[in-house]
């Protein structure tokens, strides 16, 4: 009794110790501040794994608190971007919400997420780049971490977290084919270098972009293939199997969509990069080539891109029996000089509000007005020869022409057009101009030309004025869809005309 007696008071006393421990953890101040933010292990979670059948992978994310009072996450969500491919577990709590997640003062919890793949599945259902966000809600405040998993089975080209991102493709000065019939998905941006890739007939090459918004710089659309210095790209198509260049997105609300992915850039390649029958649509720009590189385009088109279908800086640039049309800026852009050929090439410009092509042989700092600083003018020779082609579109001008020169140093800007169709007026009243052009037929506002411009048919309508006007040129015998064409007089444009 006497021992009992004394325990008694002091287990009382533990007890009450212990409850008021716990009442003062309940009552600890929580951070309330709306300007907090949580640190996340990383801003991507990326799920690299192809699945050639249904299966599912896990990732981890480490949710920090750096701050000295305890938080409370009112709420860590899946939000659903494309259905419920993604889900989550925080603290045993499975599926796609967890609320009221307390993290205490310099600690941090782990989020585990799963993603659930059947590459079977319609590219609607499983496209080839699942997206989410897992979104943390913290005072008011949302902070969101990406989520990528593969849902096809293909050729992932990509660096890991990749988006908005450059990673270099290189197989030490040698030479790769992409020829599984699978598709290659190009996931962020990439550089060829030190490489040569060819792509065989039937390729198909999918880019995932999308608009990213880095911290220090201008928003971009993703989503670009860079060749660069050492590097070379090699198109192969056929007229049975052209390679094709698309975004990521096949259903067909996205078949029209322009600006889905960047483009692809030649800008310090020492190789000619050539391009036979290439089929590239819904860019932001179809090819761009710079600084001096050397690009040859046959039997291609580049179709519906926001901006300019090809671009040529002081580059070289040859092309035949090509389409470059459904462009919002000029079809054919060319900067800084340059030598370039067209032969049976048709250039649309349907918005009317740019031109067909356009060609200056300067570059210069611009002030804040837009003008030319003074002193920073360069100037290169630009030299343009077009040959049974078609320029079309809205304008009375089809053709727009810069040169630094105004004329008077000619061996600074040439050009030519011969037995070609062209949409002008203003440069019928310069000398200069009405001097080379041979034998055009000049568009007038009533003149049939196509089947049906609307619908993106370019083929040569049955009294299109571009029939008959081209002259044969040796070693282009076909057409862009490799019809034969006539020995004689043969048609203007990248279409001969079948009855």
């Amino acid at each position: 009794m006497p021992t009992f007696s004394r325990s008694f008071p002091f287990l009382i006393a533990l007890l009450i110790g212990a409850w008021s421990g716990t009442g003062c953890f309940k009552d600890e101040i929580v951070n309330t501040d709306s300007s907090f933010k949580l640190r996340f292990s990383t801003d991507t979670l990326l799920f690299d794994t192809t699945f050639t059948g249904i299966g599912s992978a896990t990732k981890t994310v480490k949710i920090f608190n750096d701050g000295n009072q305890p938080v409370e996450i009112s709420k860590i969500k899946i939000r659903g971007e494309q259905g419920i491919h993604f889900t989550l577990n925080v603290d045993g709590i499975n599926g796609t919400e967890a609320k009221q997640v307390r993290i205490e003062a310099n600690d941090s919890i782990y989020v585990f997420c799963k993603v659930k793949v059947d590459p079977n599945q319609d590219l609607s259902a499983s496209p080839f780049i699942l997206m989410d966000y897992l979104d943390c809600t913290i005072n008011g405040n949302t902070q969101a971490v990406t989520l990528v998993a593969w849902g096809q089975n293909a050729n992932y080209i990509t660096g890991k977290d990749n988006l908005g991102k450059q990673s270099i493709y290189t197989c030490n000065f040698g030479t790769i084919n992409w020829d599984d019939p699978k598709p290659y998905v190009i996931y962020g941006s990439l550089i060829i270098d030190q490489c040569k890739v060819i792509l065989p007939p039937g390729t198909k090459i999918y880019v995932h972009g999308g608009l990213v918004f880095p911290q220090n710089g201008s928003p971009f659309i993703d989503g670009r293939l860079f060749i660069g210095e050492d590097g070379q790209l090699i198109v192969n198509g056929t007229k049975e199997k052209p390679v094709l260049f698309r975004g990521d997105r096949l259903e067909k609300e996205y078949n029209d969509l322009a600006g889905q992915w960047g483009g692809i850039i030649v800008y310090s390649s020492k190789y000619n990069n050539t391009f036979n029958y290439l089929d590239l649509r819904n860019a932001n720009f179809g090819i761009v080539a710079d600084s001096a590189t050397k690009v040859s385009l046959n039997h291609s088109i580049i179709d519906n891109v926001s901006l300019s279908c090809l671009i040529g800086n002081h580059a070289t640039i040859t092309a035949s029996n090509c389409l470059f049309s459904n462009s919002a800026g000029n079809n054919i852009l060319l900067t800084y000089g340059g030598s370039y050929s067209f032969d049976y090439c048709t250039v649309p410009n349907a918005t009317g509000q740019t031109s067909s092509i356009s060609m200056d042989n300067y570059t210069c700092i611009l002030n804040e007005l837009g003008l030319c600083k003074e002193g920073t003018v360069q100037t290169n020779k630009a030299i343009l020869r077009v040959n049974n082609s078609i320029l079309s579109g809205l304008d009375t001008d089809e053709i727009n022409f810069t040169d630094a020169y105004d004329g008077k140093q000619e061996a600074y800007f040439q050009y030519s057009f011969n037995n070609s169709v062209l949409r002008v007026s203003d440069l019928l009243k310069e000398e200069y101009f009405t001097q080379r052009i041979k034998d055009c037929y000049i568009l007038a506002n009533n003149d049939k030309l196509y089947v049906n411009e609307g619908k993106s048919d370019f083929r040569l309508d049955s009294v299109s004025v571009a029939k008959g006007i081209a002259k044969p040129i040796p070693n282009i015998v076909d057409d862009l869809l490799g019809n034969l064409r006539k020995p004689d007089k043969t048609d203007a444009g990248c279409y001969e005309y079948l009855p």
